[in-house]
Parts: C-alpha cells; sequence; structure tokens
C-alpha cells in the first residue's frame, strides 16, 4: 500500500517547518535536497565512487526480489527520490498574490474613426480650420 505517495519531480519545491534534516532553509528543491543528500552520504563513506553516484541520478543496476508483484527476482534499476502524499487529495493552497497569473485580456475592439492616428498633413489642416 502506497498511502497515496506519489514520486516527486526535481524541479518541485518542499516548505518543511519541523524534523528538517540536511537543509538549513526551510524551503528547498527536491533537487537541492537530493544533493545534500548524496554529499551527506559520500563524505561518510569510505568507499565511495562515482558509480555510487547512480543512486541519485540514472539509477544504479541491481536486482530486485519483487514480492508484492509475484514476478519473484528481475534485474533493473534503483534510484532515491522523494515522494509526497496530500493530506487531502483535493486539497490546494490559495495562490500568493505574487504568483498569481493575470487574467487573459479580452478581444480587442477595433480603433474608431476618432482614435486611427492621423498623418502629419491631417494634424496641420485642422488647425487651418480654427
Amino acid at each position: 500500500m502506497d498511502n497515496g505517495f506519489t514520486p516527486m519531480n526535481e524541479d518541485e519545491v518542499l516548505f518543511v517547518d519541523r524534523g528538517r534534516v540536511l537543509m538549513s532553509n526551510p524551503t528547498f528543491k527536491v533537487s537541492e535536497f537530493l544533493d545534500e543528500l548524496a554529499q551527506a552520504v559520500s563524505d561518510n563513506s569510505s568507499d565511495w565512487s562515482e558509480d555510487c553516484e547512480a543512486w541519485f541520478d540514472e539509477g544504479l543496476e541491481c536486482e530486485a526480489l519483487r514480492l508484492t508483484s509475484g514476478a519473484g527476482w528481475q534485474r533493473g534499476r534503483v534510484r532515491i527520490r522523494l515522494e509526497f502524499a496530500p493530506l487531502r487529495p483535493q486539497e490546494r493552497l490559495p495562490e500568493r498574490s505574487s504568483a498569481r497569473q493575470p487574467e487573459p485580456l479580452g478581444k480587442p475592439e477595433p480603433l474608431t474613426d476618432r482614435l486611427r492616428p492621423r498623418n502629419i498633413d491631417d494634424i496641420y489642416a485642422d488647425e487651418d480650420d480654427y
């Protein structure tokens, strides 16, 4: 059972007020967290190599014993990702004013003769009428 968790895109942003690990700021991109996690693991591992980077990028070749699908052992790739599950499926926080998109403009009205730009001869011709 996944409890509604879905993988997050690396460009998505999290705000974690309490219980933060690795990140000093409460707001950060998923990619920033994964980078910090990779750095923390590499700093604490004496046998870290470039191959280990695959845990956080394209995935590391492996074999997995898949019990829930009944597929048994399968060859594939594994990687570390963050997942998110909303408290309520339809819940969405209100947009902040700075993040609001402007409303689309309506169809422009045609110019009337009164508003239509005139050429220079028309301007001087009008002065003679005064």
